[in-house]
């Protein structure tokens, strides 16, 4: 059993909806306001800091070698190619102050569930937990492919790469490798967490459309 193939196929309506969402739609036309934009671009920061705590938690605790290398590229990519963009991109936004972004409902909830899962889940739910990130973002860039704002499409570009495609295609067998000695039941639990992550990728573009902010003043 390819294990990624059954837990896409499983996740494919909430994919669908995420490729039909109104933040996506505006970004492939190019009237997605910047302002919206530049709030995505925040809460993703914030995010990153998250995913590079998790891939630091999953390196230590993966089971095969093959595995714990690609998880020690990735986190040394994210601390400083990954947030030398999102800088780059800021300045052409004209500028976001990432030390007074404070965490919105959705980011905060999503990346609390990949921290935990990370910590307290076997090692195929902690790689169950992150794929939707990864692989998501690669089939949005192929959809949205060809933006008509400058900006956006250059972005877009980044997730339609030979290099991004690549390390997609590492990360999936890295999950199929992680599942290979593992009961139906523990699949079953990670093919749970691989939804739920699916489900928080759609939150997180609805959050950004909407900027959501907490009900109450909390900073």
């Amino acid at each position: 059993m390819v294990i990624y193939r059954v837990f896409r196929e499983r996740a494919d309506p909430i994919w669908r909806s995420i490729l039909r969402h109104p933040f996506l739609g505006e970004l492939k036309d190019g009237t997605l306001p910047k302002e919206s934009f530049k709030f995505f671009i925040a809460q993703d920061f914030l995010f990153l800091q998250s995913m590079i705590k998790c891939l630091r938690i999953m390196e230590a605790k993966a089971t095969d070698g093959d595995s714990k290398k690609l998880l020690s590229e990735m986190r040394h990519s994210s601390e400083s190619v990954e947030i030398e963009s999102l800088n780059r991109l800021a300045e052409r936004l004209g500028g976001i102050d990432f030390k007074a972004v404070r965490y919105a409902p959705t980011c905060y909830a999503y990346t609390r569930h990949l921290l935990c899962t990370a910590s307290l889940g076997s090692f195929v739910e902690a790689m169950a937990a992150i794929v939707p990130c990864y692989w998501s973002y690669m089939e949005i860039g192929e959809y949205l492919q060809g933006s008509s704002d400058s900006l956006y499409d250059e972005w877009i570009k980044t997730y339609i790469s030979k290099e991004y495609k690549g390390l997609v295609s590492e990360i999936l067998e890295a999950l199929n490798r992680a599942g290979r000695s593992e009961s139906e039941e523990s699949i079953n639990e990670a093919m749970k967490v691989f939804l739920i992550s699916s489900e928080y990728e759609y939150m997180f573009w609805d959050m950004a459309h909407k900027r959501e902010s907490w009900a109450h003043n909390l900073y």
